[in-house]
């Protein structure tokens, strides 16, 4: 019989027609490459002692794949994950002491609202008609509800209800009474 090559064991092509595709087969993995020797399906024979050191010892020991160490990589993950929790804490703190600030600039707002509200409401009180009044009885001012008085630089401050002066400066204008 004859032997393949490579490429032809990896198409092999169907039938000549018209529209026909080749087949990909794939290929054999090589050798030595996630192959394991085949174990025996029966429990293993008893071998002396003597056959083992002598069997391994003729030939060359397969060099073992050297695994990577862990420990750096796990060094690193680790300083990773502190370097993360520690700059967590410290922002979280950060925030919480702007926080704080916060808080206690809103408590200093809220009482100075307070104290506006208070002096406002002392000045309306002392705005009121009663208690005018009482401060011109304390200063010696009465209430003189009988004459209306004009208060004129040039002259006295003297007249009646019915006597009405117009501003300095300002003409009387007719037919209105003013």
């Amino acid at each position: 019989m004859r032997q393949l090559t490579r490429s032809e064991t990896d198409v092999r092509r169907a039938a000549p027609s018209r529209g026909a595709r080749p087949v990909r087969v794939p290929r054999a993995v090589p050798q030595g490459y996630g192959t394991r020797p085949a174990r025996p399906a029966g429990p293993a024979p008893a071998v002396a002692p003597a056959a083992k050191v002598t069997a391994a010892a003729p030939g060359p020991a397969a060099p073992r794949r050297a695994r990577p160490p862990r420990a750096p990589f796990l060094l690193l993950v680790v300083g990773l994950l502190c370097g993360g929790l520690v700059s967590l804490l410290l922002l979280n703190a950060v925030l919480a002491q702007d926080s704080f600030r916060a808080n206690g600039l809103r408590k200093e707002i809220s009482d100075l609202r307070v104290q506006k509200e208070s002096k406002k409401s002392a000045i309306m009180k002392q705005e009121m008609p009663e208690a005018v009044a009482r401060n011109n009885e304390l200063q010696g001012l009465g209430s003189d509800w009988d004459t209306l008085r004009v208060i004129d630089p040039d002259k006295p401050a003297v007249g009646v209800a019915g006597d009405v002066r117009t501003p300095a400066g300002q003409e009387r204008v007719p037919g209105t009474g003013r």
